[in-house]
C-alpha cells in the first residue's frame, strides 16, 4: 500500500491514483466545514464534521438584542443584524436554498470582524478570532472527544504559527505548531495499516518514519516512473520450533508479495547438491529479481555456490541474518564449516539486514565490510495475540537453555526455566530454579502471564556469549514482548538500551543485583513496563519489524 500526504484531493492526484497498481490510501489535512473525502481518505480534520447545518436563526438569540436586516450577496445568502445606532454586529450565512446557517461572522464597532463561527449538525465546529488589523488570534476546532486550538501571531507582517493545544479526554497537550500535531496524527494512522511500502509527501514535508518517502510538488506527480516490475522471493525453512524465527520471516515476507522457496531436507553439503537444489526450485527466478537468503542456511561452501549461481542469472541477493558464528564463537574450522568461505559468503551478498551493532565488529574483527546495510529492530515473533493482563510478581521466566548460565547455585530469586534440553546436561541444585519443561514457542508465550522475562548469556567455557549481546537481538526478547513481560537483562547489552529507552523492564550489571531492583519496583511502574512491552509485541507479533526492514531493502535494490 502507498501512502499519499496532501492537503486534499485534487485532479492530479486521482489521475495519479487511476494508473497505481498497487493499494493507494490517502491522508489530508484540510479543513473546510463542506470538505467531502475520498472513500479510501483519512482527513484529520473529520473529528469535527458532524454533517449539514441544523442550526436555524433562532437557536443564535441574536434576534432578541438586534435588528434583523436581510440582504442577497452573490453566491451567499446573507442576513445582517445591527444594532440601534445601525451599526453591522453579525452576518450570517445560510446553507444554499435552506434556512440553516453554515456561517456566522460577528463584527465591532469599527467595521472588523472579530470571529467567524462555523456549524455543522447540531454542534459549532469551528471558531476564528482575529485582532484588530483582521489578522487571526486563535483557530479552534470542536469534536465530541477533543478540542484543537492553532494560535497565530503577526511577526514582520507575516501571520506565524506559534503553537497549539489538544484537548483530548481532559487532558491537554501542547505542541510548538501545527505540522508537529500533523505528523503525530499522520504517523498514528500510518502505523495502524498494515502493508505499507511508501509515502508520498505531495506539497507537504517528508515525514520522519522508518517507512521510505519522499517529497513531490504539484505537477511531478505524473512524471514519477514506475518502478520495473521484479518478483520477489525469500528462502524458508522447515516448519519445525526451533525454527520459528525463519518461518516468521517468511510469513512477513509473504504478506508484502515475497514468494517462498523451500530445498529438499536433509541436505547434503555438496555442490552438486546446491546446484540440483538450485534447478529445481530456482528456475523460475530471473534476471532483475530480488532473492533473500535467511542466513546463515547450511554450510557455508553452498551459500557461496547459491549466490555465485543467482548472481550469474543476474538476480540481486540479499541476506536476511539471524546469527554470525565468526562473531559468537572462536574462529576455527570444523565440519562442514570453513571461516574464510564464511566470511567470503557476508562480503558477497547484495545487500544485508541485521541488527546494525554487526557491522562496525565485523570488521574491526573479521575485515569483512557488509555491502548495504539495513537497520532491523528487534527480530519479529508472529503468533496470534491474545488480550490478557499480566499479574504483577517477582517471578522470573527464562526461555532456553541453561546451558548458556553462569554458575546456577548462585541464582538467589525465583526463576520457572522453560526449554528443550535445559537439564540434559545440567546439574541444578538450587531450590530457586523450576524445570518448567519444552513447551513449543506459540504455547510458551501464552503461559507466560506474570512477573519478567530474563535474557541471559554468560557460559564461563564460552567467552565469546557474554560479548556477543552487546551486538545481537535475542529472540527471546521478542518472545517475552509478544507475551507482553516485562524484561530483565544486562546493562551493557544491544538490547539493554532498548530496554532503557522504552520503559519496558530493568537491567542489571550483575545477576545478584535482580532480587533487590525487584523489590524497588511498585505495582504501578511494573504495569506500566507491561504495557510498553505489550505495545512493542503487538508490532513484532505482526511482523512489522521484518515488513519495515524488507521495505527498506527493496528501496535500496532499486537503486542499484
Amino acid at each position: 500500500m502507498k501512502i499519499i500526504l496532501t492537503e486534499k484531493v485534487n485532479k492530479e492526484i486521482l489521475q495519479w491514483q487511476k494508473a497505481q497498481t498497487e493499494k493507494i490510501h490517502i491522508l489530508s489535512w484540510v479543513s473546510n466545514i463542506s470538505y467531502k473525502k475520498q472513500e479510501n481518505e483519512t482527513n484529520i480534520y473529520e473529528f469535527m464534521r458532524q454533517g449539514p447545518s441544523e442550526y436555524l436563526l433562532q437557536d443564535l438569540g441574536l434576534t432578541t438584542k438586534y435588528i434583523l436586516n436581510y440582504r442577497s450577496v452573490p453566491g451567499n445568502h446573507q442576513l445582517e443584524f445591527k444594532d440601534f445606532q445601525q451599526n453591522i454586529v453579525a452576518k450570517v450565512y445560510l446553507r444554499a436554498n435552506t434556512q440553516y446557517i453554515e456561517r456566522l461572522e460577528t463584527i465591532d464597532q469599527f467595521g472588523q470582524t472579530i470571529s467567524n463561527t462555523y456549524y455543522s449538525g447540531k454542534q459549532i465546529v469551528q471558531k476564528i478570532f482575529y485582532d484588530d488589523t483582521g489578522h487571526p488570534l486563535e483557530n479552534k476546532f470542536f469534536g465530541q472527544k477533543k478540542t484543537y486550538t492553532t494560535y497565530w501571531q503577526l511577526k514582520n507582517e507575516k501571520v506565524e504559527n506559534t503553537g497549539l493545544s489538544l484537548l483530548r479526554d481532559g487532558k491537554e497537550n501542547f505542541y510548538n505548531n501545527y505540522w508537529d500535531w500533523h505528523f503525530e496524527e499522520f504517523r498514528h494512522i500510518i502505523l495502524s495499516l498494515e502493508n505499507v511500502t511508501e509515502i508520498i509527501s505531495y506539497e507537504a514535508p517528508t515525514l520522519n518514519i522508518h517507512i521510505p518517502n519522499k517529497k513531490v510538488n504539484c505537477g511531478d506527480l505524473l512524471k514519477i516512473k514506475s518502478v520495473n516490475s521484479y518478483k520477489k522471493w525469500i528462502i524458508n525453512f522447515p516448519q519445525k520450533n526451533h525454527w520459528k524465527p525463519r518461518n516468521d520471516v517468511a510469513q512477513a515476507a509473504e504478506l508484502i508479495g515475497y514468494k517462498q522457496i523451500n530445498f529438499d531436507t536433509p541436505y547434503v553439503d555438496s555442490t552438486e547438491w546446491m546446484i540440483n537444489q538450485l534447478e529445481k526450485y530456482g528456475s523460475n527466478v530471473n534476471a532483475g529479481d530480488l532473492i533473500v537468503w535467511q542466513y546463515p542456511k547450511y554450510s557455508p561452501n553452498l551459500e557461496l555456490v547459491m549466490i555465485e549461481w543467482f548472481h550469474k542469472k543476474r538476480v540481486k541477493v540479499a541476506s536476511f541474518i539471524h546469527d554470525v558464528s565468526l562473531l559468537r564463537e572462536k574462529v576455527q574450522a570444523r565440519e562442514h564449516y570453513l571461516p574464510e568461505i564464511d566470511k567470503k559468503v557476508l562480503a558477497s551478498f547484495d545487500a544485508n539486514i541485521l541488527p546494525t551493532n554487526f557491522v562496525k565488529p565485523l570488521q574491526a574483527l573479521m575485515q569483512i565490510s557488509l555491502k548495504n546495510v539495513v537497520e532491523l529492530s528487534p527480530y519479529d515473533f508472529i503468533v496470534a495475540k491474545k488480550n490478557k493482563v499480566i499479574k504483577y510478581s517477582h517471578k522470573i521466566f527464562y526461555a532456553g537453555s541453561l546451558a548458556k548460565f553462569p554458575e546456577l547455585k548462585t541464582i538467589n530469586f525465583d526463576l520457572m526455566v522453560y526449554g528443550e534440553k535445559n537439564f540434559s546436561e545440567v546439574n541444578i541444585v538450587n531450590s530457586k530454579i523450576v524445570n518448567g519443561g519444552f513447551l513449543p514457542n506459540k504455547e510458551l508465550v501464552n503461559h507466560l502471564n506474570e512477573g519478567f522475562g530474563l535474557i541471559w548469556d554468560e557460559d564461563r567455557q564460552n567467552p565469546y556469549r557474554k560479548r556477543y549481546t552487546q551486538w545481537n537481538w535475542p529472540y527471546k526478547f521478542s518472545l517475552y514482548m509478544a507475551a507482553g513481560l516485562p524484561v530483565i537483562a544486562w546493562s551493557e547489552s544491544a538490547i539493554g538500551k532498548v530496554i532503557v529507552d522504552a520503559n519496558i523492564g530493568i537491567v542489571v550489571d550483575d545477576l545478584s543485583q535482580i532480587q533487590h531492583k525487584l523489590n524497588q519496583i511498585t505495582e504501578n511502574q511494573f504495569r506500566e513496563m507491561a504495557k510498553n512491552a505489550s505495545n512493542i509485541g503487538n508490532k513484532l507479533s505482526k511482523g512489522e519489524s521484518t515488513k519495515s526492514a524488507l521495505i527498506t531493502l527493496e528501496n535500496i535494490i532499486n537503486n542499484l
